[in-house]
């Protein structure tokens, strides 16, 4: 009835092009975020966990000694109340025992360790084991981060991730750690130089064993993986499995990493912690892990622009594929393990003390979440690219049909991000932090901060009463004291800052 002809797509991205913006992406939304670490304040754990390390330094004035006293702490914590001993002596560590003007650090540790780590991970499976391309790597890297770092839902899951020093080390830091882990392990068997292998197979070593003492999500995933290895070197020994690059010594950091898990999880410090927590059986922890996995990760957390990265990923994906000389062929099997992988990062808080509701576990488990639907994407579009076709290509070059699919998303992105940030600001991490600068909000929440820190560094006062907070940044504000001059929050500040007592005052009293 009607002749008519729509215009073509005829455009290719630049593979090279596309990895230099989705970068520049990542780190304008970052850069908000780290300047909103320059107006974030220790709280709660900051004062109980590091204050061994901040009393010797304030008597010695030594770096040194506070370490030394950081490990002494460690030690004491480790063999009578939890067993995580890496994350132990990194929680005690805390910059703001040296001076809180260092804490703005945090931010830029856990992000860092975490971006670092993310990259360094794909970079490994990728570039060094299948061989690909290095710009589409850095894309489906970028891609990744950007939905872990700023699709991070809000309702406390974000200052716990970046900005409480405490939780955020504790398992941001430690899950970025165990990524940069398994790149060594990776580089230990496919690097090309033989020194170098050795090199990394000896850092892989040492690590293994402290990634073994990290927070129990983290290490309980390492630890499986662990196990996954020494029985592929069981079967490759055994002639059941073909690898034609060696793996004979990689069973080294393995071993390594499930002692240091063990030496975790077998200390008598658990067995005090876990008579003062109501926990679950291990049957019942595990089948909950599975039912929070569809519940909380694909129902609550997911959120379109999820899925609609995972459709842009697709043709990168397909690209990638063409020039994969390895065969993947158990599609069911991939896709099982990374439920149950994602799965097992749910299970130690539910045993431990029956739940998953903290911020940093919720985080973690949104983290672990999107890396493994990723990779899970990658494995079924590679699976169905060769089920389509034998024919193997070099060629890393986006087609124009790829071209225009991944720019239909990106238009996606950007309008269906300006529709959601222009009536919630806090939608995205970054633009959260954006506007906490912009409106005031953080430097007021500084501003108060500097007081309260001026009447706990009075000597002269010995029963400090901080005015409550008028703001509470949804990025910055963790945990306050309170009107209970007994609860533990307000007795770890006391005895952190040296007073008798430290009380809140509501505001409307106050004033």
């Amino acid at each position: 009835m009607f002749s008519y002809e729509l215009p073509k797509w005829k455009y290719q991205f630049n593979k090279r092009h596309l990895s230099i913006l989705l970068t520049a992406v990542y780190v304008l939304m970052l850069v908000p975020m780290l300047i909103l670490g320059f107006f974030d304040f220790p709280s709660a754990d900051d004062f109980s966990m590091a204050l061994q390390t901040h009393q010797a330094f304030v008597e010695t004035g030594s770096v040194f000694s506070a370490v030394v006293a950081s490990l002494q702490k460690a030690w004491l914590v480790y063999s009578q109340y939890e067993g995580y001993f890496f994350s132990i002596i990194l929680t005690n560590v805390c910059p703001s025992a040296f001076s809180e003007s260092l804490y703005f650090l945090t931010p830029f540790i856990m992000l860092g360790m975490l971006t670092f780590g993310v990259l360094y991970f794909f970079d490994a499976l990728f570039v060094r084991v299948w061989k690909l391309d290095k710009d589409l790597t850095h894309i489906v890297a970028m891609i990744t981060l950007i939905l872990m770092v700023q699709s991070l839902p809000r309702e406390g899951l974000r200052v716990e991730a970046f900005y409480w020093y405490s939780g955020a080390i504790n398992y941001t830091f430690t899950f970025g750690m165990g990524f940069f882990w398994l790149g060594l392990l990776m580089r230990a068997v496919y690097d090309e130089d033989a020194r170098t292998r050795k090199r990394k197979l000896i850092w892989a070593t040492f690590w293994g064993f402290w990634m073994g003492g990290a927070n129990y999500l983290t290490a309980l995933e390492l630890a499986i993986i662990s196990v996954l290895i020494l029985f592929i070197c069981f079967m490759v020994k055994r002639g059941v499995f073909k690898q034609e690059t060696s793996w004979k010594n990689i069973w080294i950091p393995a071993v390594a990493n499930l002692i240091g898990f063990a030496c975790s999880c077998f200390t008598p410090g658990n067995l005090v912690r876990g008579a003062e927590t109501e926990h679950i059986s291990a049957v019942k922890s595990v089948l909950l892990s599975l039912y929070s996995t569809f519940d909380m990760m694909i129902t609550d957390m997911s959120r379109w622009e999820l899925w609609v990265a995972l459709i842009l990923l697709v043709p990168v994906f397909w690209t990638m594929a063409g020039g994969l000389k390895a065969r993947f062929e158990h599609p069911f099997m991939f896709v099982l393990f990374s439920f149950l992988l994602v799965s097992s990062n749910m299970t130690p808080p539910f045993f431990a003390v029956g739940n998953i509701g903290a911020g940093r576990l919720k985080a973690l488990g949104w983290m672990e979440f999107v890396v493994m639907a990723v990779l899970t994407l990658f494995y079924l579009t590679v699976w169905a690219r060769q089920q389509l076709t034998e024919r193997a290509s070099d060629d890393a070059t986006l087609s124009v049909r790829a071209s225009f699919v991944i720019a239909v998303c990106l238009g996606f992105l950007i309008f269906g991000s300006a529709l959601n940030v222009i009536p919630e600001h806090d939608y995205y991490s970054g633009t959260s932090a954006l506007f906490a600068l912009l409106d005031g909000t953080a430097a007021t929440y500084k501003q108060e901060n500097t007081e309260r820190l001026g009447i706990l560094r009075d000597d002269s006062i010995r029963d400090a009463e901080l005015m409550e907070y008028s703001v509470h940044p949804e990025m910055l504000f963790y945990w306050d004291v309170t009107t209970n001059k007994d609860e533990w929050v307000n007795t770890a500040t006391a005895t952190y800052y040296n007073k008798d007592t430290v009380v809140m005052i509501n505001r409307s009293k106050g004033e």
